[in-house]
């Protein structure tokens, strides 16, 4: 028992955390090191949607025509293109909610 509780004193060899610095903080959305723009953001979002929609369409066909030969697979496609689907949905919403309230405000 005695032993255990040795193993306990390496922890001070944990360094603490480096500071953020402010000009840090610049590297973009999520870190890709790309271009900082919206446009490019959006670009990317939609291409990802398509690929995952496509991906599903293949695992569907794989499916039907007998080629996977797991039913989970194909399940996990669909509903994951579902999914992304629906936050597309859900932001552009959002994003048309905000440019309404916009226009309705007074100047």
């Amino acid at each position: 028992m005695n032993d255990s509780i040795a193993g306990i004193s390496s922890l001070n060899s944990i360094t603490p955390l480096k500071s953020i610095e402010p000009g840090e903080l610049q590297t973009g959305i999520g870190g890709l090191g790309k271009s900082n723009d919206f446009s490019s953001f959006l670009q990317d979002a939609v291409s990802e949607l398509n690929k995952t929609q496509q991906d599903s369409v293949n695992a569907t066909t794989a499916l039907v025509t007998g080629q996977v030969e797991d039913f989970h697979t194909p399940i996990i496609a669909m509903e994951k293109a579902s999914l992304t689907l629906g936050v597309a949905v859900t932001v552009r919403n959002k994003v048309l909610d905000a440019y309404h309230e916009i226009m309705r405000m007074q100047i």
